[in-house]
This record gives C-alpha cells, sequence and structure tokens, in this order.
C-alpha cells in the first residue's frame, strides 16, 4: 500500500476531484488552507480561495495508486502546457504506507 500526497491551489480541486472520481476513488482525506513556500512563490493562509493551497491524502494499493498518479501526472503535464511551459502549483509524493489501526 503506498499514500499519494497531492499539494495544489484551491483552484484545481475540481479537477483533482474529477480524476478521483474516474478512478473510482471515494476515499481520500482534504486539508485546505495549507501554507508554505516553494518554486510557485509563498503562499500565505489568507487570500482569495484559488491561491490558497490545499493537500489530497489518498491511500491506495500499490496497483490502483500507479493508475492515479499516472492521471495526476497528465493533468499536471496538461496545466503546465497550458501555462506557456512554466511550473504550476501541483506537486505529488509518494511514500509507503502501513495502515495499523
Amino acid at each position: 500500500m503506498k499514500m499519494l500526497t497531492i499539494i495544489c491551489r484551491e483552484g484545481f480541486k475540481d479537477m483533482v476531484l474529477n480524476i478521483f472520481a474516474t478512478q473510482g476513488i471515494t476515499g481520500y482525506t482534504v486539508i485546505r488552507g495549507a501554507e508554505g513556500s516553494g518554486v510557485t512563490g509563498t503562499v500565505p493562509r489568507t487570500g482569495l480561495w484559488r491561491d490558497r493551497n490545499m493537500l489530497f491524502l489518498v491511500a491506495l494499493d500499490n496497483d490502483r495508486m500507479a493508475t492515479l498518479v499516472t492521471a495526476v501526472k497528465q493533468l499536471r503535464a496538461e496545466l503546465i502546457t497550458a501555462n506557456s511551459g512554466h511550473e504550476v502549483p501541483l506537486k505529488l509524493f509518494l511514500q509507503p504506507c502501513e495502515e495499523i489501526l
């Protein structure tokens, strides 16, 4: 089992949720208003909703995770193309996950 963390601007929420719906993923956690700083700039907790960060956490078996990662990578590539090749605020992090309870 693996855990995928998706960090993105809240403006991308519907696109990510659409991928989940297409993949039949119904179990995930959302954390809104995450502050941070990275290559796309600094994100404060306050501000316009589309400019704030959010996190999605999804735990899946390895086979289903591979399909999800591919779909989110494709979304990111499309967003970069639409942004004239510039970086977009959508990052993915994958780590091992063990359910203990």
